[in-house]
């Protein structure tokens, strides 16, 4: 692999990780909910581009019958017909993508609901707990019930179809690294659309009750907060953002769809982001998404490498270890992040910095801590 598809290979794989940061920060960083059941969000978008590839893409886009992936005929069906029908309609693909997306935000938010509304009221810790045993029934369910996405066999899935695109620029035959740019401007737009409307959300008067409530509960509550809704509606938006972020995860990155990508560890890969960027910071966890990204991508390659030309056994377990190394380190020397959280900027700040041309008195302090943990 040469050095400009590993960076392309790389943008892909930092822009996905940078949605799923995203959405965790909104939920962790902002509203203090350790939401350890994050991989079920995710699974929410796999869910709906294996039912909307199988179920509802054919009769809908291709004029074919649906596949159910329990039945014994199913892969012959499907390998052989119906994703060979997709590849000859580019636009059914793009389709697909959407309508996943769609329906997995919608099952994300329906999880989200029924998951933490029960536990939201009480502490956090008996929150995340709840949510962690949520996530490994999830993953349970889709792993032994075939019919949501074949069980524990991989359901390939079409991807939207960014090979047409380049060979409208390229030729009838682009070359790989061009379609792998396409897939990671796209990839990337997303990231900066989801940052506009975080950015936009954190910043307005529902941000400013989120940090409250996670900073002091019951401070929140004397002024007549009511901390169990705001908890919720941080556990939709930010369910919501995964479970679109969970379709481009399925048919984007992978192209496929397989249980085991939604395993608990999921949850605390995506965790980490949001630690070594920086807690309650959305560009910070971009960085974070970005940095773990790079660190993935290139231990992996080493260790396969050492592996396969070296006859080195352990050299496919270098991720795990480098992976934990950088973890260890960015926690050491930035114990708040690569980019530490900032104050809100409202536009009442933004009057007065206008007017008097220096910092509120009152946010003198808040800054001076900030530099402090710098």
């Amino acid at each position: 692999m040469d050095v400009v598809s590993f960076l392309v290979q790389y943008l892909v794989v930092a822009g996905v990780y940078s949605l799923l940061a995203i959405s965790m920060n909104i939920e962790y960083g902002w509203a203090g909910i350790p939401n350890f059941g994050k991989a079920a969000f995710i699974a929410a978008g796999g869910i709906a581009a294996a039912i909307t590839a199988t179920r509802i893409g054919p009769p809908l886009l291709l004029g074919m019958d649906p596949a159910s992936p329990a039945t014994l005929d199913f892969f012959g069906y499907y390998n052989g017909a119906v994703l060979p029908a997709y590849q000859q309609h580019p636009l059914d693909t793009w389709l697909v993508f959407a309508i996943s997306a769609l329906i997995g935000g919608a099952i994300a938010v329906v999880m989200a609901v029924a998951f933490s509304y029960p536990a939201v009221r009480l502490r956090e810790d008996y929150l995340a707990i709840a949510l962690l045993m949520a996530a490994q029934l999830v993953w349970l369910v889709i792993r032994v019930y075939k019919p949501i996405m074949g069980g524990t066999m991989s359901l390939p899935l079409p991807g939207p179809d960014f090979k047409s695109i380049a060979a409208r620029i390229a030729g009838p035959n682009p070359p790989a690294v061009l379609v792998d740019t396409l897939r990671a401007l796209f990839v990337w737009g997303l990231v900066i659309l989801y940052l506009y409307y975080v950015e936009k959300q954190m910043n307005s008067p529902f941000g400013r009750k989120l940090r409250m409530i996670r900073d002091d509960e019951v401070a929140a509550e004397a002024l007549g907060r009511n901390v169990a809704r705001a908890r919720l509606e941080a556990m939709v938006i930010g369910s919501f953002l995964a479970g679109i972020a969970g379709a481009v995860y399925s048919l984007v990155y992978f192209s496929s769809v397989n249980p085991d990508n939604y395993l608990p560890e999921l949850t605390f890969l995506v965790l980490t982001f949001v630690l070594v960027g920086g807690v309650g910071n959305n560009v910070g966890s971009i960085l974070g998404a970005a940095a773990m990204a790079f660190i993935e991508r290139l231990s992996y390659t080493v260790g396969t490498n050492l592996a396969a030309f070296h006859g080195l056994d352990w050299g496919s377990y270098i991720y795990y270890l480098v992976y934990g190394l950088a973890i260890i380190l960015a926690i050491f020397f930035r114990p708040y992040g690569l980019l530490p959280e900032k104050p809100v900027r409202t536009p009442a700040w933004k009057v007065y910095m206008a007017v008097r041309g220096k910092t509120p008195p009152f946010m003198q302090n808040i800054l001076d801590k900030l530099r402090m943990r710098r």
